[in-house]
This record gives C-alpha cells, structure tokens and sequence, in this order.
C-alpha cells in the first residue's frame, strides 16, 4: 500500500479557551475552592512532568557527571556552574544550555533550546533510581527478531520537544509550525499537566460557583457538569481523559478537550506494531492504552483508570495492592494462597505480580496493564516476557510452563497461542494459516486482537478476506469497524463503495475517516447519491486529519496519495516534496514521487530520486525493483538486471523474478 500509518505520537493542540470558547484559567485558580487537591496535585508527576531547570533542582535532584558518555560517535558530559546547567560535546567542545527538565519518575529528560523556536532533547538523560547519567539515543532500541533497531540521531526531528513529546508535557499548548523556514512557535499556559488538562477549562466552573459562594447559595446539579468530574461519568469518557497521553496514537483532530470520546479523535496503535511480541506483551515503548483494552477487567466491567490510580497518577492502593482487585475478585482476594500458590506475605501472593508484571523500556519502568495470567507457553514461542520468569529469572520458560499446566491446567494459554500465531505468522507474509485466521476472526470478540489481525491483513492479498472484513464493518467496537473499512481498500467493487460510503455516516470520526481514505479515488458519480454527502464531509475530515502534524513527514507523505488518488499530481508532488524536505531518507515518499514522475513523462526525474532513494537505502527491495523496471524501459539491460537481481535477494517477489528472467532468456545461464 502507497498510504502509511502516521507516527504515532500523543498530541494535543490547545489554546487559552476551548473550542467552545470556555477559558483556561490555570491551576492556581483552583486553589480557593480545592486547596487539599491542589497540594497533593503540585508534588505529583502529573505537575512536574515539564520545569524550568535552575541550580537548586539539579543539587536536590542530580548527581555529577564526572566523565564522557558515549553517543553515537561522540561523547557527551553534563557540567553544572554557576550560570546554570549544559551538556558539553567532547569533539566540538560545544555547549549545550539545559533550559527544561522532563519526567521524573524513572528518568529526567532535558531540554536545550535551538534556533527557530525548537526545544531539542540533548543526548544524555538521568536514571533516578540508579542515580547515573546514560545515552537516551540507544536506550529506546528493541532488541528482537535478529534485527535490533539502530539509534536515532538525537539531533533527530523525533527528539524535538516541539512535535514528539510537548502534549503530555506542558498544558493549554499553542504551537505553530512554519514549513517553509522549519520554524516554530511554541507556546504554553503552565508546564506540567495542570489539573484543566484532565477537568476541562475552569472559566464557567469557577465563574458559577463563586458567584453562588458570594450570594450565599449553592449552584444546582447542572451545573456541576460545566467541569469534567473524577466520578459520575462514563468510564469510557474517563480512561479517554487519561489516554491522550497515555497511548500510543495517532491523532484525527488538532484539539481534544477533557469530557470527549476516544476514537471521535484519535486512532489508536494496536499490538499488529512492531512495539509488542506477537501475544501481545510489551516490547517497545507503547503507554498503556493498547495493553488496557485487552484486559477481561476492563471488557466485562466499567472499570476505569480512576479506580487504582488519583487524578494526579497516584496509586490508590499502594499499601493493599490487592484492595485493587475488589470488589469483583472479593474472594480470591480475602485468600489468595490457594489460587497464588505463593507463600502469605510473598511477592507471588499479590494479584499484580502475576496479572500486571512490570518489565523495563528506556530505563523506565512500565506494568502490563491487559491483566491477562502469565503465559510462558507464549513465551517459548516468542520470547516475549512473562510474569513468573520475571521472578523465577533461575528457571527457565519451560519450567513455568509445566507449573501452569500442573496447577491451572494452563488451558487459558491455548486460546492466547492460537491467536498469536495467526498474528505472527501475518507479520511475516504468510498465508499457510489465512483460512483458520479468518474463521478465529469471525469469532472474536477482543477489539484488539481483531484490530490487530485485520491490520495485519494487509500484508497478503486474497479476496476470501472479503466476507470476514464485511462481517467486522458492523461490528460494535469503532476500532475494529475502523480497522476493517481499511482493509477493504484494495478490493473496490461496487458493493463495497456502497458498504464504505454508508460507513461515511458513522457516528465515530474514525470510522468516518478511514472509509473516506479507502474511497478517496473513486467519482463522486459512482458514489451512491444518498450517500455522497456524508462522503464529503468524512473526506474534508480525512484531509484535516493529515495536517495536524504539518511537521511530520507521513502527514504530507499521506496527503500525497490522497492528492494522487484524486488526479491532483501537481499538489501530490509538492507533497512527497514536503516529506523528503521534512525527512531526506524517507525512501517510501522517493520511490512514489519517482513513479509519480515516470506518470508523467519525467523519466530524468524518476530515475533521479530512485537512484537517490537507494544511495540512501541500499537495501530497499522496491526502490531496486522500480529502478531496474526503469532501466529496462531505456535499454539498460545490464544495469536492469543488477537491480532485479539485488530486489529479489531481498525480497524474493514475482515480480523481480518474471523481468530477471526475461532480461536472462536470451543470455548464457552460466554468466546468470
């Protein structure tokens, strides 16, 4: 598929009042009324998770940094003077200035201002709990499947505070981004996530009860709505509060404002991303959300964040962990020993040991939020972690594995195992496993492992997908019918425009958009006249959504194919433009301009940016393949076969095969 999914960062877009016109007031505005809250609020991690960095946070907070850490090919030092603090460049001697500070609960992030407005994360970040000074470039790498991911630069665009991580930084965020000189204008009402960011503005709130407070009386209860509440609203709309930072997502809408639906503006990254093993379990870094959904807790209860964790991320039950799993586990939890088989007072005997194991990313400490049992079955298949080797790390997966069995019959392994390896054997290409995937498809009733399994659809073309993807446009969750509109893109017949088309009528924008981006090429007059309309307006939702993140390479890469698809080439190529502006070694958005130029009569040009695609990607099979596509169309058959013959050493497809083989037919097979 030319379209990608866009990089998945929380994002939010705020300015001093809400779309309704409702102010910000900020959180010093509450301390009249809730001063108990906001003093529990001002010493969270929610308050500090963004500061001003000055001498007397590093001397409380900080250790010396006495020699050089290795970065990449260089190394880095931070220094603290009188003036403030800096991380020195050991080849340049340059000087960075620390101007914010970031996080704290596991890790300190720091800041240092650039030019053109940006705030970039410099190199070196802080463990608290080891009190040591370490490279965040190559902390974030996954480890897995015999190709470990390779550290980012950290001058990379990915680490500027002003597109990756300022959302669930800062609060009431204004942030402009200029294309044309790569500039910023980055602005904040209050650092930290101020209690507006999970209440709603304060501004009619406040007003209405002060007024009520100076004429003796008490607002009644419609008006106690005019402010998001902990308690007494739908648990959906709470974990939605949470989620915005804490998933990972792709955003639909530039403003999401406390007290509104999940999916009305945002997708959510699913476990078909690299970031998970294929059961599920957490690889790289993913926020949560994703593992939240997957939870039975959650599925058959309207259990929600609030239930363990305080408005401000405290946990409730800190000293009870097991008073979490009340009231609906009231029985295992009065005596656990006989489900446990761990010791009374042993870490085995806690209902989150088992049901929510931590595991460690970037030095930061997360818990599997799914609440599904250890399953070291899945383990030995994928060397994804699992609760009770995190413990017994002296015993092996096979060892847990016949503990299960003896104990628990293990028999709740058997269904995770037989979806995973329907996922995993999608995440290779495979087919051998399609019928029996589609029939557990059919099936299924977690939003996630069907999100997951119909995303990973795409990674095979086969028309008996059909029927199943039909079946799951109906289905009750918004993700799944969203997944499923996606799936059906390259299957356009006439029947499906009609199903898609009636999808432009969803009530939930995601499912809106994704129809609208699957029946973004076809005629409007093709397009069911009751229906036209509905299109329309879920297509300008789709366009909108692909300039959120006008900095952001996939947006315009997105906005390309779109434009493409709708015979606007001229605005496509200034698209791919903007994305290889934006990211130069953005191979995907270099082969497509080229063959959008090859349409073109441009073959100058299209060999041009095939050839600079490779000299950046050597071992991207289609730019290869394209390229030798090309040469054979000009008489350069030798050139022509080098290049099928390196497409299809990496990836042996077809369609290299059938041009290698007609370029070789009339040649010595011994020279072949």
């Amino acid at each position: 598929m030319k379209q990608l999914a866009a990089l998945s960062i929380a994002f939010l877009l705020l300015s001093s009042c809400d779309k309704t016109g409702s102010a910000y007031m900020g959180s010093r505005s509450c301390i009249e009324c809730h001063e108990r809250f906001y003093d529990l609020w001002e010493n969270s991690h929610h308050a500090r998770a963004m500061m001003d960095f000055d001498r007397d946070f590093a001397g409380t907070h900080l250790s010396p940094c006495d020699t050089f850490v290795t970065v990449g090919d260089d190394a880095f030092q931070y220094r603290l003077r009188s003036r403030g603090g800096f991380m020195v460049e050991k080849k340049s001697r340059r000087r960075y200035r620390i101007s914010h500070v970031l996080g704290g609960k596991y890790v300190y992030y720091f800041l240092t201002p650039q030019e053109k407005g940006k705030l970039q994360t410099l190199p070196l970040g802080y463990d608290v709990s080891q009190n040591t000074w370490f490279d965040i470039t190559s902390s974030g790498i996954r480890f897995h499947q015999e190709m470990p991911d390779e550290a980012l630069p950290w001058t990379d665009r990915r680490y500027t505070f002003n597109t990756a991580c300022f959302s669930c930084h800062v609060s009431q965020l204004t942030s402009v981004y200029d294309i044309r000189d790569d500039s910023y204008q980055t602005l904040w009402l209050e650092s930290g996530i101020n209690c507006e960011t999970c209440h709603g503005p304060a501004e009619k709130h406040n007003r209405i009860f002060l007024e009520a407070r100076d004429r003796g009386t008490v607002p009644d209860s419609v008006h106690l709505m005019t402010f998001t509440q902990s308690r007494g609203w739908d648990a959906d709309i709470v974990n939605a509060v949470c989620s915005y930072c804490h998933a990972k997502q792709i955003p639909l809408t530039p403003q999401y404002v406390a007290g509104e639906a999940y999916f009305q503006h945002f997708d959510l990254v699913g476990i078909e991303h690299p970031d998970f093993y294929p059961d599920g379990r957490d690889l790289g870094e993913n926020y949560t959300f994703t593992s939240w959904r997957m939870s039975p807790c959650v599925r058959n209860s309207k259990l929600d964040c609030l239930h363990c964790h305080t408005s401000s991320g405290r946990y409730r039950q800190k000293d009870d962990p097991n008073a979490s799993c009340l009231p609906c586990h009231e029985a295992r939890v009065a005596n656990p020993v006989p489900h446990t088989y761990h010791k009374e007072g042993s870490p085995g005997n806690v209902c989150v040991s088992c049901h929510m194991p931590k595991t460690v990313f970037a030095r930061m400490t997360r818990s599997d939020h799914s609440m599904r049992p250890p399953a070291p079955a899945a383990t030995l298949a994928y060397e994804s972690p699992n609760a009770c080797n995190l413990c017994h790390t002296g015993k092996t997966p096979a060892w847990a594995d016949s503990v299960l069995l003896s104990r628990y019959s293990g028999q709740f392994q058997s269904e995770t195992l037989e979806w995973s390896s329907y996922l995993n054997a999608l995440r290779q290409g495979r087919s051998d496993l399609l019928e029996n995937t589609l029939a557990y498809l059919s099936g299924c009733g977690d939003e996630m492992i069907a999100a997951a399994i119909i995303r990973s659809l795409n990674s095979l073309h086969d028309e008996r997908m059909i029927p199943y993807l039909l079946e799951k446009l109906e289905d009750p969750s918004p993700l799944v019918r969203a997944s499923a509109a996606g799936a059906l893109g390259p299957y356009l017949n006439s029947e499906l425009i009609e199903r898609l088309s009636l999808l432009c009528g969803d009530p939930v924008r995601l499912v809106r958009i994704r129809a609208a981006a699957e029946l973004a090429g076809v005629r409007l007059q093709d397009m069911p006249s009751g229906t036209r309309a509905a299109f329309a307006d879920a297509l300008a939702e789709y366009r909108q959504s692909l300039e959120v993140f006008p900095d952001n390479e996939v947006s315009h890469y997105n906005l390309a194919h779109l434009h493409e698809e709708q015979q606007r080439f001229s605005e496509a190529r200034d698209a791919y433009l903007r994305a290889l502006r934006l990211r130069p070694e953005f191979t995907e958005a270099a082969v497509n301009l080229a063959l959008l130029y090859y349409e073109l009569g441009r073959t100058d040009s299209a060999l041009y940016y095939l050839e600079s695609a490779i000299s950046r990607d050597p071992h991207h099979a289609q730019a290869h393949l394209n390229t030798g596509l090309l040469y054979a169309e000009t008489g350069r058959h030798g050139d022509a076969v080098k290049a099928f013959q390196t497409s299809y050493g990496l990836d042996p497809g077809p369609v290299a095969a059938y041009n290698l083989a007609v370029l070789l037919s009339g040649s010595d097979p011994g020279t072949s």
